[in-house]
């Protein structure tokens, strides 16, 4: 019996059937789902069934295989189910799975028309996915059917969105801010955001006495040696470039010295150097409007490392 769902689109005259998840067809679109879906975040796999016969499989995020390092916009803004595919190029809708397994039965010689296509990653099917599967003539769209709980936003973020980094340096300008204690103020919200997805911040002002010595001249190698090495005992920089900071800047060539993360966080308006900003070490750049959405945006960003 079909379960009663009220889903975000579905096509007139159409319907989604269902297939337990070890039938042999779904278990091919697991695989997909394990072998070929670059989106790390939300995999989704498809097979192509004619006549009885598993002819193709395909995976989202263009079909690129696992592995790929990806910040995610939607994810970052808390986008809603099914909209903002505009604003990440890994989800667009011809990315999607059921588009590229289209693509990669045509690009066989394989014709779609009267075959059954099988989702396992997703409990439904967007408006242009739809579209694609009519217009190439796909009789019928198979979901497991637990798929509306098993694939659920919420739980399969649940097991995803977890960091993979446990420690994040927070840098930004000290030597020349004009109101240092809100700046500390602002840090210590990145700090604590890291935190809260379970990642240990490292602060300079915080951690090292900086602010006590920075002045020194008899202490300017201690202050290098004490920064370059919480750089390369961290998984992950963020660094606030809105103002624009020599301390930061050698912070960032360390960190890809390092091979680490580099997440750049700068206030709306302002103008950063496109040196920095083409960092290959860079992963996202956070355009923030205050203090609490740079936290969390920030937590979002760190939840997809």
């Amino acid at each position: 019996m079909a379960p009663n769902i009220e889903y975000p689109y579905m096509p007139p005259g159409r319907f989604l059937k269902y297939a337990s998840p070890d039938d042999p067809f779904m278990v091919a679109a697991a695989r997909a789902r394990a072998e070929q879906a670059s989106d790390a975040l939300y995999p989704v796999g498809a097979a192509m069934v004619v006549g009885g016969a598993m002819v193709a499989r395909a995976g989202n995020g263009f079909n690129r295989g696992a592995g790929k390092v990806h910040v995610c916009p939607r994810i970052v803004l808390d986008v809603p189910s099914g909209t903002g595919y505009e604003l990440c190029d890994l989800h667009d809708p011809t990315g999607h799975a059921e588009r590229m397994l289209l693509q990669v039965a045509r690009e066989a010689g394989i014709d779609p028309a009267g075959s059954d296509v099988y989702l396992y990653g997703h409990w439904w099917a967007c408006e242009p996915c739809w579209s694609a599967l009519i217009e190439a003539g796909v009789r019928d769209l198979y979901v497991t059917d637990d798929a509306h709980e098993r694939f659920a936003r919420e739980k399969v973020y649940g097991e995803t969105l977890t960091p993979g980094v446990k420690s994040v340096y927070i840098a930004g300008p000290i030597t020349n801010v004009e109101d240092f204690e809100s700046q500390k103020r602002f840090y210590e919200a990145l700090g604590e955001a890291a935190e809260q997805v379970g990642c240990r911040s490292c602060i300079p002002h915080r951690d090292s006495g900086e602010t006590q010595w920075a002045h020194d001249e008899n202490k300017a190698a201690d202050v290098f040696a004490w920064a370059t090495g919480a750089v390369r005992d961290c998984d992950v920089v963020a660094a606030d470039v809105s103002v624009p900071s020599l301390g930061t800047g050698g912070e960032l060539v360390e960190a890809t010295r390092e091979g680490k993360h580099i997440v750049l966080l700068s206030k709306r308006g302002s103008r950063v150097s496109a040196f920095v900003r083409g960092n290959p070490s860079v992963v996202y750049h956070i355009e923030y409007i205050d203090e609490a959405d740079a936290a969390r945006q920030l937590r979002n960003v760190l939840r997809q490392l």
